[in-house]
């Protein structure tokens, strides 16, 4: 008999891990997406994709980027892939010589790969004041995509190979038995499944708290804002990091797409979002972000006069030390997770797809990276009081760790 897989959630990631097990030939699969394809988080993603010489990054993204050119070479569907490079912004001493860490594992493999006097990177991003770094490392290969390619890239690759995808199909329930997983309920009834992967971004602590399962994960208010400046920007204008403060930027159609990683985030409650909350976001809160935005300014002085046409607060999921949750539950044989990728899904994408199908099909995964283990915090991670006391630190936590880290 065929085995049957349900994966909970028509995000990226689930999209992903959908077209991976797709491609093994594993099974059965059936997606369910509670509203629309990309609907949750996939939707608001800034699309950053950031390669550098550390082990969280280095093999998953060059398998992602290899990812990209396979799927838009299999489906026909553009992804949006564009290789801009990234500057990495330096503030201090200290992670300059870092950057030069990267910098020297990185010119191994990627010539284009240069460190910059403050000069010569303002010469390369126009907007930039040269006067407030202390200089650059240009990092080749780096760049943006629109997460809607790419989710549709991994849903026509999954429906080529037979993966049927429901959309507006909420899963209300991992149905569980004496031996593991039964299926899946719906407003239609019960699904049998053989195997089941949660997928469902915000919303998968909540759902397996109704089987009376614990996730180590909570949510956080998470903002950008695009402005028009002048001059407009090029296409191909680097993106930017600049972890000392927490920011983060690129071009989006010649405006300028600023993010932030604050410090004592905003927790959120996903039980008092509005239900549905499709292509949804939250307040603009111009007080939460205004110390990093003034950073940014700094950098970019022609941000203090642009007209800000668009404030996203997307809210996401988080774990306290910024890793995901991705691998089977323990002592309940059948279910999977591949949840709380800390603002990273369409990045972690392909890992997470490759990795969740190799535990799905019975071999090693093939990207051990850091420990994603779903019960690595223990008895407190099933504390939703103590995951959610740690939120408020995750967001600055995650990015620092992830774009400082040491180079391995």
């Amino acid at each position: 008999m065929t085995r049957r897989i349900a994966i909970v959630g028509g995000g990226v990631v689930g999209a992903s891990i959908a077209w991976h097990l797709a491609v093994r030939q594993a099974g059965g699969i059936v997606l369910y997406e509670r509203e629309r394809l990309g609907a949750g988080t996939t939707w608001h993603s800034a699309g950053n994709i950031t390669w550098k010489p550390t082990p969280d990054s280095d093999a998953p993204i060059a398998y992602l980027l290899a990812l990209i050119e396979r799927l838009q070479r299999e489906t026909g569907q553009d992804t949006g892939w564009l290789a801009t490079g990234r500057l990495f912004l330096s503030l201090s001493d200290t992670y300059s010589r870092r950057l030069e860490q990267y910098h020297a594992d990185a010119v191994v493999r990627w010539p284009a790969s240069v460190m910059l006097e403050p000069a010569e990177a303002a010469r390369r991003h126009p907007l930039l004041d040269a006067g407030t770094v202390q200089g650059a490392w240009f990092n080749p290969q780096s760049g943006r995509l629109s997460p809607a390619g790419l989710l549709a890239a991994y849903v026509r690759g999954a429906r080529q190979r037979g993966v049927q995808v429901l959309e507006n199909r909420p899963v209300t329930r991992v149905v569980l038995g004496d031996r593991g997983v039964v299926g899946v309920e719906t407003d239609e009834g019960v699904a049998r499944a053989d195997c089941v992967v949660i997928a469902s971004g915000l919303w998968s602590r909540q759902l397996l708290a109704r089987s009376q399962l614990a996730l180590a994960h909570g949510v956080c208010e998470h903002f950008y804002v695009i402005a028009r400046p002048t001059p407009a920007l090029q296409r191909m204008t680097p993106a930017f990091s600049c972890p000392e403060a927490l920011i983060y930027g690129r071009e989006e159609v010649g405006n300028f797409l600023v993010g932030f990683f604050d410090r004592d985030a905003k927790v959120v409650d996903v039980n008092t979002l509005p239900d549905p909350f499709a292509f949804a976001q939250l307040p603009d809160d111009w007080a939460q972000v205004a110390q990093y935005f003034e950073a940014a300014a700094r950098c970019f002085p022609a941000l203090r006069d642009a007209p800000v046409l668009r404030f996203v607060n997307g809210p996401e999921s988080f774990t306290a030390d910024g890793a995901p949750l991705v691998g089977p539950v323990k002592d309940v044989p059948g279910l999977y997770v591949a949840c709380a990728m800390n603002s990273a899904g369409v990045t972690y994408s392909g890992m997470v797809g490759h990795n969740t199908a190799d535990w799905l099909c019975g071999v090693e995964p093939r990207f051990r990276v850091f420990d994603t283990v779903p019960d690595r915090f223990g008895p407190p991670g099933a504390d939703p009081a103590w995951v959610d006391a740690q939120m408020p630190h995750a967001p600055s936590r995650f990015y620092t760790s992830h774009l400082m880290s040491a180079p391995g």
